[in-house]
């Protein structure tokens, strides 16, 4: 075991060794830190002759942390967090003057139906907070941009997974099925022969391996005829006020999607499971009151 005599390590090389993590490169963690690269390029080599061992790899996407590397970050990371913690007073965060900018992860559907009236909440509570929306990353990238802190918050239909996350079932989102007036349907729910007949409009959802509708319709031997596939949430309800297609929404959105192109509201023709709705931050924000708060902002606007 490569011992490190902690009287003479420079901690200064830690904080380096944090940003290179955050950012896997040299070029973007010397203009983070406002440091010359040659500098940073010394840290590092500092750090590898302590730790002994190479701590990241160049590959062509940038450097690539070793298994050294990942054993390290979060020790490192959560002492100089407490560190900071310890030699500053927090302030006590004041919504109506802070001034400050919260980047949340969602995709189109939760950003519709969630974002207008968060939005609408802290202009009146907190008209310095900036909110900055921005597409759910892939894979392990989520939890890098959490545990960086360049993502306050992520909104998904499913648990992020991952050491040092935090995960919260806000709602579960259950459906509407939607179809223009002229068909005339008086019945609250909507008729099978119909729904399996009709072509449907729906989203094009990548990460998932069919719909909700799609799997429970497969369970009982049934198949809805699909008309078209379309990548923005707002535009199945168009779609469907110009052809009579089906489509399936979330039941809170339904009657407004019903009001503003005029169609009818009804219980899908069998119960589809409800999905989650989750939010996930990182542990590390959790001595945040800013963060805090926000986290709150968004329970109230989904309860």
């Amino acid at each position: 075991m490569h011992k490190i005599n902690i009287r003479s390590f420079d901690l200064n090389l830690l904080s380096v060794f944090v940003v290179l993590w955050d950012t896997r490169s040299v070029t973007r963690a010397s203009d983070r830190l406002a440091l010359t690269q040659p500098a940073v390029s010394h840290a590092l080599r500092r750090m590898r002759d302590a730790v002994g061992d190479d701590l990241f790899v160049n590959a062509k996407g940038g450097l690539v942390p070793t298994a050294r590397c990942e054993a390290l970050i979060g020790p490192v990371r959560e002492a100089l967090e407490k560190i900071g913690l310890a030699l500053q007073e927090e302030e006590t965060f004041v919504p109506s003057l802070a001034q400050r900018e919260f980047n949340i992860a969602a995709g189109d559907l939760i950003e519709f139906s969630i974002v207008p009236q968060l939005v609408e909440q802290l202009g009146k509570d907190a008209p310095g907070i900036v909110v900055r929306m921005t597409h759910v990353p892939e894979g392990d990238l989520a939890l890098q941009l959490l545990e960086s802190g360049e993502i306050d918050v992520i909104m998904s239909g499913q648990p992020l997974k991952g050491m040092g996350v935090h995960n919260e079932t806000l709602t579960d989102i259950s459906l509407a099925t939607l179809i223009w007036k002229q068909e005339r349907l008086t019945k609250r729910r909507f008729p099978m022969a119909l729904y399996l007949k009709r072509p449907h409009v729906i989203i094009r959802m990548p990460d998932r391996q069919g719909s909700i509708v799609d799997q429970t319709l497969a369970g009982l031997g049934l198949q809805r005829p699909i008309g078209a596939v379309v990548q923005n949430f707002m535009t199945m309800p168009m779609v469907a006020a110009r052809t009579g297609y089906i489509c399936n929404v979330p039941s809170r959105m339904a009657t407004m999607f019903a009001n503003l192109f005029d169609l009818s509201v009804h219980e899908p023709p069998i119960d589809f499971a409800a999905t989650p709705l989750c939010m996930s931050w990182h542990k590390r924000f959790e001595g945040d009151q800013a963060h805090a708060w926000l986290l709150q902002q968004v329970r109230n606007t989904v309860r």
